[in-house]
């Protein structure tokens, strides 16, 4: 990481889609990651669906048999070096059974082989020791099928917990729901993704992202959230019928 804490070079974004690069949380994060890039800053994009990453087993061994190393051999130490080494990192899921998605809890468990064991106490709770010397910073970015930002609740609370153990700068966090419109009506959503894009710019520019930015990008846009449910649903009966007539 670089030596100014409020430089932000070189940033890491972690996309727990499933669909890996083909869904909508792909179209988000590539918003705030062309802003970053315009500002000068080098991006990467990883896909624990697209890597050897093996679920944690809970046997503790990498705290006290081989301290900090885990006993599978994959992608996830050459992960966390790519971790360490980034300014901001972009964790991203689309909302799978009311949190994130599978591929992405396994990323994140995997993350006790490069923690300490012991406890400390701050404010009014437990947490392990900070790991490095560095404060690194976190923007969350998830969508959803279902049209009201209620669903949006367990995620949130999921990222900013992360961000608290990992003692963390979240940054700001940024969700889409009836993620369809992304692509049936992209004209709905532009102003929200403009606001993305300008987002990964004032990170990387100021190390900070505007109350007034983040809340562009969170602007309402379904309107009707029933009438939108209706309108899903009769897309879907006639997928339906399409397919049960192939």
């Amino acid at each position: 990481m670089s030596d100014s804490s409020n430089e932000i070079s070189s940033i890491l974004a972690i996309n727990g889609s499933p669909r890996a690069g083909k869904g909508a949380t792909d179209v988000v994060v590539s918003r705030f990651l062309k802003g970053a890039e315009s500002a000068g800053a080098s991006t990467e994009e990883l896909y624990p669906a697209k890597m050897k990453i093996a679920h944690c087993l809970g046997d503790l061994d990498c705290w006290f048999k081989h301290p900090g190393e885990c006993r599978h051999k994959d992608d996830m130490p050459a992960v966390m070096e790519r971790l360490k080494e980034s300014d901001l990192l972009v964790f991203a899921s689309p909302v799978y059974v009311d949190n994130m998605t599978s591929q992405m809890k396994k990323f994140f468990d995997r993350f006790v082989a490069f923690t300490e064991p012991y406890f400390e106490f701050e404010g009014g709770r437990s947490y392990h020791p900070r790991v490095g010397s560095r404060q690194p910073k976190v923007v969350a970015i998830s969508v959803c099928g279902f049209p009201e930002r209620v669903h949006f609740d367990p995620i949130s609370l999921t990222f900013q917990r992360i961000c608290q153990n990992m003692h963390a700068d979240l940054l700001g966090e940024f969700y889409f729901p009836a993620s369809s419109m992304i692509f049936s009506s992209p004209e709905k959503v532009a102003g929200q993704l403009e606001a993305v894009e300008k987002a990964g710019i004032e990170a990387v520019s100021t190390g900070t992202i505007s109350k007034d930015t983040i809340e562009k990008a969170n602007r309402d846009y379904v309107g009707d959230p029933e009438l939108f449910g209706q309108e899903i649903n009769e897309m879907f009966r006639t997928l339906r019928e399409s397919h049960g007539n192939s």
